[in-house]
């Protein structure tokens, strides 16, 4: 996952060359953003900020990795590897993972038999699609990866010849299922979603609601909640920490979503892509009445969870204060195989910089 500030820089320059090129990589380390904040000062001394046009604005931010998963308007997942259901995978040249669409609307408690259709929205708001009949009669066909492996946006992997839409998405930015629904429209020449106006719209068709920025409580691979500071009630809050910050039970705010609090398989906490930490059933039982979380100013409902060592990689000493991107529970499901990862600056920024931002124009050029 670690990659070097050379090629990466480059791929940033080229951002801005051509808008029908892939999206760069996102910076991953704290250490390359510093050399990309210290190359900005290079080329305005005194600034420490890049000119307004320069082609390397937003690589110092993880961006729109966090791909909302619509079923019927209602967000039910978010799709980016850290938050995968545990679905097989097939290894491609290269050891790049591939998923099935199939397995991934199953994984997420979407039947796929019971699907009209699947709406990709890529850049510039175009939309692919795959409707019900394809996706069943095909199973292996529809394939998706993630542009960096194991992290990265995930980006469409089959091809479109013989479809009803034969227009190629490449990178997903939001995916839009439709079961009891009637599939909205897409204009045959646009390529994209039409208003009340007759115009091109972002809106995700019947959603009442944004997407969910905030930490995300998933059970069984479907998301049934996530954080809000003002939607917190009082009685998640157990008190005030050394430092003067509102502490908070976090097993409480699972169970006021839904989450199962006992016939558990494992509890994974997840920073980005990865598992920063996870407890057994009776880790669990024994922990998660004193788990307890913080919410940092400006980072819209992320959670920082004071995970104890035991539940951390092997070799963790002491009780590490970490930002998590999900929770997710696993009732009747398995839990996921990947192993853990020690908690660090990088896991923090992954989950601090990679939340969806409807309002970036990184991913927003014309094709």
């Amino acid at each position: 996952m670690r990659r070097s500030l050379g090629p990466l820089f480059l791929a940033a320059v080229a951002l801005g060359s051509t808008a029908c090129a892939k999206r760069t990589p996102a910076l991953e380390t704290r250490t390359e953003i510093r050399a990309v904040e210290a190359a900005a000062e290079a080329a305005a001394p005194g600034t420490g900020t890049l000119e307004p046009n320069d082609p390397r604005h937003g690589t110092r931010k993880l961006k729109n990795l966090d791909a909302p998963v619509f079923v019927d308007g209602a967000q039910v997942a978010v799709l980016r590897y850290g938050d995968l259901p545990a679905i097989r995978e097939t290894m491609l040249e290269g050891g790049t993972p591939s998923f099935r669409l199939y397995d991934y609307l199953k994984g997420i408690g979407v039947a796929p038999e019971t699907v009209r259709s699947v709406h990709l929205h890529g850049n510039s708001d175009r939309i692919g699609s795959v409707e019900g009949r394809e996706l069943v009669a095909e199973k292996d066909r529809f394939a998706f990866t993630f542009s960096s492996q194991t992290t990265g946006t995930p980006t469409q992997r089959w091809d479109t010849g013989g479809l009803a839409n034969t227009f190629v998405v490449h990178e997903i930015r939001k995916v839009s299922v439709f079961v009891a629904k009637a599939p909205a429209a897409i204009h045959p020449r646009q390529r994209c979603h039409l208003d009340a106006k007759g115009e091109c719209t972002a809106e995700v068709p019947y959603a009442k609601a944004d997407a969910a920025k905030g930490t995300r409580f998933v059970v069984d691979g479907r998301m049934v909640g996530f954080v809000k500071r003002r939607n917190i009630g009082e009685s998640v809050v157990l008190g005030t920490n050394e430092a003067g910050d509102t502490t908070f039970a976090l097993a409480r705010l699972a169970s006021s979503f839904g989450a199962p609090a006992l016939r558990l398989r494992a509890v994974e906490l997840v920073a980005g892509d990865e598992v920063v930490a996870r407890a057994t059933p009776e880790q669990w039982a024994r922990l998660a009445p004193s788990l307890s979380f913080t919410l940092a100013r400006h980072q819209h409902g992320k959670v920082k969870v004071q995970i104890p060592p035991e539940l951390q990689a092997p070799g963790a000493s002491t009780t590490a204060d970490a930002f998590v991107s999900a929770v997710v529970f696993y009732e009747k499901t398995a839990p996921t195989s990947r192993t853990l990862v020690p908690v660090s600056e990088d896991t923090d920024l992954a989950v601090q910089l990679a939340s969806n931002d409807e309002g970036s124009e990184s991913h927003r050029g014309t094709r």
